[in-house]
């Protein structure tokens, strides 16, 4: 690990730990920072990052199951391995186990590569409530999520109003949704892509990394200087390889 990723990774986790914190369902368990979503079961809106460093006792990994329970969650940790190694064996002695890692994946203004000139596609910057439901929508069948809430919109327009961004991609001649994606918050120069969705009868037409690659151009433009997002191994990570970005680190999921 170079010293460049070494730093991005510190950065990143630091992020993930603030971006946390501005949750409404927000807890601090040392050494434990801890969301859970009063809406939603989601595993990727309930789970716990630990402080770098940490090296959890029997009785805080406890209190941490407690609390899962008591809000009939299921028990996951979110974190980057490298920053808390201590961690994972504790975790596994406690019952948990290992998911697949995820490829944490980063770009700079000049690497970004993906074509967003595609035949009969508009893009759009989603801030009325009818883009984000739409939105919403291809994000949610994109990754199986039946139906979509007001929730859903909800915190699309959150995303907005907190300085982040919604992208979405249309049919230039009907207006339908085609592929969508959000950049978060940015906190101390640090954003996250993610949700990137397309829809599947229009898959393998460059939607995805074009959605993401105007994502990251646009954070850059806002003054983000290190926006990333999470994939797992195989087609998604070539598709943001072509669309500029490289590989600096792993996300672990680990989940009881």
């Amino acid at each position: 690990m170079t010293m460049h990723d070494r730093t991005a990774l510190s950065r990143v986790s630091a992020y993930l730990r603030a971006r946390i914190a501005l949750q409404q369902g927000n807890r601090c368990l040392q050494p434990f920072h801890v969301t859970l979503d009063s809406a939603s079961t989601e595993p990727g809106w309930n789970y716990a990052t630990p402080v770098d460093g940490a090296a959890p006792n029997a009785h805080e990994l406890a209190s941490l199951i407690d609390l899962f329970d008591r809000k009939q969650r299921k028990p996951r940790l979110e974190y980057i391995h490298d920053m808390a190694p201590e961690v994972l064996p504790r975790l596994l002695d406690a019952g948990f186990f290992r998911e697949e890692p995820l490829a944490l994946m980063t770009c700079t203004p000049d690497s970004l590569a993906a074509d967003g000139d595609l035949d009969g596609v508009e893009w759009l910057l989603a801030e009325r409530e009818h883009e984000l439901h739409a939105a919403a929508e291809v994000q949610n069948a994109a990754y199986g999520v039946s139906g979509t809430c007001a929730a859903d919109v909800e915190r699309l327009a959150g995303v907005v109003e907190k300085g982040g961004a919604v992208a979405l991609a249309r049919c230039r001649d009907s207006g339908d949704a085609l592929g969508a994606g959000l950049y978060s918050p940015p906190l101390e120069g640090v954003t996250e892509i993610a949700a990137i969705g397309v829809r599947e009868d229009v898959r393998g037409r460059g939607i995805g990394g074009a959605v993401t690659a105007l994502l990251a151009d646009h954070a850059f433009v806002q003054g983000v200087s290190l926006p990333f997002l999470m994939t797992a191994a195989g087609n998604e990570h070539r598709v943001y390889a072509r669309a500029g970005f490289h590989r600096f680190g792993e996300l672990i999921g680990v989940t009881r």
